[in-house]
């Protein structure tokens, strides 16, 4: 909040009757204390402890809009019955999910006259739902539940509106550093992973600490590194893992399924569906969605690499980022790896070819 922000609510304060006065000092207060929160969960969990000194609640739930995939998940709540998956509506379904896809408060002090209404807690009578909105797009929403009919009134909207206005950006706030945080973190990570991959000079060794050291940097189910082999023409698949077992997959040549076109093309392939692209090849069941990146040198692909996962839309624009930037690391040390097992080899074969020149010298030589 800005100097004159502070300064026109304080003037709002000073001009409001004593009754007023008082609720928007505790307004005041609350949103100054839900935006000094920078850890999500921490700020969550705040949320409805602060909210209580405004208006009574028998459950409550923040929900938070997954925009990728056009859902309203809760990410916390009070007074909600336990269970193993967090509770999901899609825009539009539901008191919140109408809330948030209408983009006003709904207030239903009788949930049983309306079809809209969810039943996931037992007993509530009465619900009302503000929308949290962060410079004009919608973010989520407020759930209150009420186990009283009439629970809520009209004079309770405007109060939870401006205490929304409060949580928006504090949400906001909060998942910048969330984000910046874990940028940090990742690039830190991929240092780490570069100064590991760059000592390693066994391919087969380094190819198998690649495929554990992703997993450090972005979740998936299956991964694959493939080689280009020039010879043959095709890429070829060295290291295939699937929950952390290695599975058996052909070698395809560029310009065939996504993995090939990622090579053939020489950019990262990002499919949310694979069911809706033609360049998918079906190999490892139940793959919903995946993730290609080649390795390139310079502008020579010399391999790619392949993460699917069971779930729609499953990776990120910032997974390609990441991604890429190991894909570029990964390349030049899989280029050193294969350079010393040529000269590993090329020195083998010449201690050999020198064993050899030894003994058909010695052969020529006279025995006394």
């Amino acid at each position: 909040m800005t100097d004159a922000s502070r300064a026109e609510v304080a003037d709002r304060v000073a001009a409001a009757p004593p009754a007023d006065r008082e609720l928007l000092e505790t307004l005041f207060d609350l949103g100054r204390q839900v935006t000094s929160v920078l850890d999500l969960e921490e700020l969550l969990e705040r949320i409805p402890v602060l909210l209580r000194r405004l208006i009574a609640f028998d459950a409550f739930a923040v929900y938070l809009l997954d925009e990728r995939r056009g859902e309203l998940r809760v990410a916390y709540s009070v007074g909600y019955p336990e269970r193993p998956e967090p509770y999901r509506l899609a825009l539009g379904e539901g008191l919140v999910g109408a809330a948030v896809a209408e983009g006003r408060p709904l207030l239903v002090n009788d949930v049983s006259t309306d079809p809209r209404y969810k039943p996931f807690v037992p007993g509530v009578q009465a619900e009302l739902v503000m929308p949290l909105a962060h410079q004009a797009r919608p973010i989520g929403a407020l759930n209150l539940l009420g186990a009283r009919r009439n629970q809520f009134t009209e004079r309770d909207v405007p109060i939870l509106r401006q205490f929304a206005a409060h949580v928006a950006v504090a949400i906001a706030n909060a998942r910048l550093f969330e984000q910046q945080r874990a940028d940090a973190e990742a690039f830190e990570t991929l240092a780490e992973i570069g100064r590991e991959v760059s000592a390693l000079l066994d391919l087969d060794e380094l190819l198998t600490r690649l495929a554990q050291l992703v997993k450090r940097v972005i979740d998936y189910r299956t991964f694959g590194i493939l080689l280009f082999n020039e010879a043959r023409g095709l890429l070829e698949m060295k290291v295939a893992v699937q929950y952390g077992e290695k599975v058996e997959i052909p070698a395809v040549p560029p310009g065939r399924g996504i993995v090939g076109h990622a090579a053939l093309e020489r950019r990262p392939i990002l499919v949310p569906d694979v069911s809706k692209d033609p360049r998918y090849i079906r190999v490892v069941p139940d793959v919903r969605s995946e993730l290609a990146v080649p390795l390139l040198l310079k502008d020579r692909c010399i391999g790619v690499f392949d993460l699917e996962s069971p779930e729609l839309d499953a990776f990120t624009k910032r997974d390609v980022e990441i991604l890429t930037l190991l894909a570029s690391q990964a390349a030049v040390a899989i280029e050193n790896a294969r350079l010393y097992e040529r000269v590993k080899e090329n020195e083998e074969r010449m201690e050999k070819e020198l064993r050899f020149a030894q003994r058909v010298q010695a052969a020529l030589l006279p025995t006394e």
